[in-house]
Order: structure tokens, then C-alpha cells, then sequence
């Protein structure tokens, strides 16, 4: 899978939800302006589509991202929140006016909580304030219990 991979892409949803609309590999990829192939290799679990091809895909087939990316609420984490907004790292930052370095350091949960930073996370999303805070909190409890398994190996 590519960088941009999509954590708790179902491709068996991709297909299910896209055969329940009686659409054929052809019907989604023209609709989503991608290959044929592009979509074949989505639906056999060989690659994701991005969080912007994932998005227009959800769209075309009247769902949304995380009816293709089923992560219970709470195990959601910032990237993941990212990713149902239908948005990549960098672009994410870009409307933030922010590095997509700071962006990774906030998603790794390596950068302090802020609130004025968690208001405009949640507006760009399309989420509350709260699950931006939950959100971060698990990032943040995830990279020191990494660090913790790194300092007793």
C-alpha cells in the first residue's frame, strides 16, 4: 500500500456497497475519474485510494467515508478523523496554514494539546471540539506507550 494507505479500509465494504448499487468496477471508476484497475485493486485489498479518492468514491456510492473505513469512535485518532474529511496530510495542512511536518507531529500526538489548534481542527473536519480532544488524547496515550515499549525492549 502507498503512504497515503488508508487505516480500516474495508475493501470488502468497497465492493459490497458499490455491487448493492448494482454498479459495475467500469460505473465507479468513470464516476470517481479513476482507472478501472485503480478500483479492481481497491476491492482485492492489493491498495486504498487516497482520503480524497476515498471521499469521492464514498459520494458517488451515497455513503460516507466512515461507512468504508469502519473505526469504532473510540478508536479514532487525529489522522483518522483527517481521512473521514476526506482530506491528505498536506492538504489538511495547507488549509490549517500549518507544515504538514507540525500537522504529522499533532496526529503522532508529539505536539502539545492547544485548543485554539483543536477549534480549527474540528471545523475543518466537521466534528466537535470533543472527539478532536478524544482523538488527540488517544494519538498522545499511543506514542508513550510506544515510547514505553521502546525504553523496556
Amino acid at each position: 500500500m502507498s503512504r497515503s494507505a488508508v487505516r480500516g479500509f474495508s475493501a470488502t465494504r468497497l465492493r459490497r456497497y458499490r455491487q448493492a448499487r448494482k454498479a459495475t468496477i467500469e460505473d465507479l471508476a468513470d464516476a470517481a475519474g479513476v482507472s478501472a484497475q485503480a478500483v479492481s485493486a481497491w476491492e482485492t485489498g492489493r491498495a486504498a485510494p487516497t482520503p480524497e479518492l476515498l471521499a469521492k468514491v464514498a459520494a458517488e456510492l451515497r455513503l460516507t467515508v466512515a461507512d468504508l473505513v469502519p473505526i469504532p469512535t473510540d478508536q479514532l485518532g487525529l489522522s483518522d478523523l483527517r481521512v473521514q474529511a476526506g482530506l491528505t496530510q498536506a492538504s489538511a495542512a495547507q488549509q490549517l496554514g500549518v507544515s504538514a511536518t507540525l500537522l504529522g507531529r499533532i496526529e503522532k500526538g508529539r505536539k502539545d494539546y492547544e485548543d485554539e489548534r483543536a477549534d480549527q481542527l474540528a471545523e475543518l473536519y466537521g466534528v466537535t471540539k470533543e472527539l478532536v480532544t478524544k482523538a488527540w488524547e488517544l494519538d498522545r496515550a499511543n506514542m508513550k506507550a510506544r515510547a514505553k515499549r521502546f525504553r523496556d525492549s
